[in-house]
């Protein structure tokens, strides 16, 4: 085994060394380093750790997350107990806050890294030439929140999944395409200790969507004011106001603490219009307005649930909800559910197996044909790790999971790819930015300062102001 840490070779103590790895989670390397006085190496966090079998094959490369020393006071000796995490965590460490409009989701996903992950001159050298397009995504507002979690959510919006390799070279691609460098057979000669698991864990047939607040249709409500109301309250907290009338006419309207000098006064999520003088009674105030509701919603699975009552008996429900209060828009709580659905709405066959041949890496798809055991098909790799035997790096354990309704999961997205049908994600209007000037900005006593002004719409953008006084 070769291991460098820090550009510097480094000895890990004979069977230390281990590499994990799960599908939609970071790869995680650990080793130990023994050293003696006058202990002159400097181990940091942050220091790039690469990783090679005798063959120079890579089996890690990341940077150190952690670094835990202990010492022996007997013989002068410092152990290092290193955990190291992949370039995937890059995307942890970036906050996304734009909004994006008709834009493919492999776009967006280009505009993230160009955008975020750099800072004055420099980059996080993220190469996106295998970032596939995907399909047209109608909306999606990012408001701070980190780039891997926009990058999962486009990922379970889309069917496609996304990691930075051991290259650095991000990838959002179909899972089909994701092929392992070989497979399993009868006579392969290339595994050991099989093991086959066939259960219920996160099995369900119908999935509830708990989610954020949606905006209705337009519509007009009317009260009818008694003698000194100024106080109006309508059936759905407001969420934007198009027009107010008293008896047919129209009169001024703005938001209650940011507006000045207007007829009525309304606040975002409250159902209270307020009048700025008593409209008299028997006055007809009527507002046209978009109110607010909240999202809760189901799918299911009807086909599954006959098969289960046909095993089990009773109702054969499997219910489980999902809370995101960043959904607000029915289309996209409903289409998160059905993906939920298509993704765990089968009992999974999964296999365990040993190999010594490199090359495996969760989220690829290894064909295993194992006739003696009455198994076939393509398994999607979920989990892989690595062990050193003696010092030599070749012993790899690899989990897999069958799921009967991936290639009807891939191809309704595939399908979708091809079509007009446009996904959202956070049906919001606006982020606001907080820019920092640069250096070479000079403010003087006679600057104006505009508050509160939104640096990225789904339809414009505005980047001529710094909000640096936001707490």
């Amino acid at each position: 085994m070769n291991l460098t840490v820090g550009g510097a070779p480094a000895y890990p103590t004979i069977g230390s060394f281990s590499v994990s790895g799960r599908l939609g989670s970071r790869t995680v390397c650990a080793f130990q380093l023994i050293e003696e006085l006058p202990f002159d190496r400097d181990i940091i966090v942050g220091q790039e750790v690469i990783a090679s079998d005798a063959s120079a094959n890579l089996v890690f490369a990341g940077t150190i997350d952690s670094i835990r020393e202990s010492y022996s006071g007997s013989n002068n000796v410092r152990y290092l107990d290193v955990h190291c995490v992949d370039y995937s965590q890059l995307a942890d460490r970036h906050l996304v806050a734009y909004a994006y409009e008709n834009e493919k989701a492999g776009d967006i996903i280009k505009d993230i890294v160009s955008r975020f992950f750099v800072y004055g001159s420099e980059s996080e050298n993220i190469g996106v030439s295998n970032v596939e397009d995907g399909p047209e995504i109608e909306k999606a507002v990012f408001n701070y929140i980190s780039a891997s979690q926009c990058f999962d959510e486009l990922s379970n919006l889309t069917g496609k999944i996304w990691y930075i390799d051991f290259n650095r070279d991000l990838y959002f691609i179909d899972p089909s395409a994701n092929v392992a460098p070989f497979s399993l057979s009868d006579f392969s000669e290339n595994w050991r200790k099989m093991e086959i698991e066939r259960g219920r864990n996160q099995y369900r047939n119908r999935q509830y969507i708990r989610a954020g607040t949606a905006n209705t249709s337009d519509r007009t409500d009317v009260v009818i004011a008694t003698a000194g109301q100024t106080l109006f309250e309508y059936p759905y907290p407001v969420g934007t106001v198009n027009w107010v009338r008293e008896d047919g006419t129209p009169k001024t309207f703005g938001v209650k603490g940011l507006d000045e000098g207007k007829d009525y006064y309304w606040s975002y999520n409250s159902p209270v219009l307020e009048a700025a003088v008593a409209p008299g009674a028997g006055v007809d105030v009527s507002m046209n307005y978009q109110g607010l509701y909240d999202i809760l919603l189901t799918e299911t699975n009807y086909a599954e649930v006959s098969s289960r009552q046909a095993i089990e008996g009773g109702t054969g429900i499997y219910e489980a909800i999902l809370d995101n209060p960043q959904i607000n828009t029915q289309v996209m709580a409903s289409e998160t559910a059905l993906a939920y659905l298509r993704r765990f709405g089968v009992i999974p066959e999964t296999i365990a197996f040993e190999t010594d041949i490199p090359g495996l890496r969760s989220g690829q798809l290894i064909t295993i044909d194992i006739n003696m055991y009455g198994v076939s098909g393509d398994y999607l790799i979920e989990a892989v790790s690595v062990r050193d035997e003696e010092g030599i790096i070749n012993r790899y354990k690899i989990n897999t999971v069958l799921n009967e309704s991936l290639s009807d999961w891939l191809d309704f997205f595939n399908t979708l790819s091809r079509q007009t049908q446009k996904l959202s994600l956070y049906d919001e209007t606006k982020v606001n930015i907080l820019e920092t000037p640069t250096d070479g900005v000079v403010a003087s006593d006679s600057a104006t300062e505009t508050h509160g002004k939104p640096d990225s719409y789904t339809d414009s953008a505005h980047t001529d102001f710094s909000e640096t006084d936001w707490i």
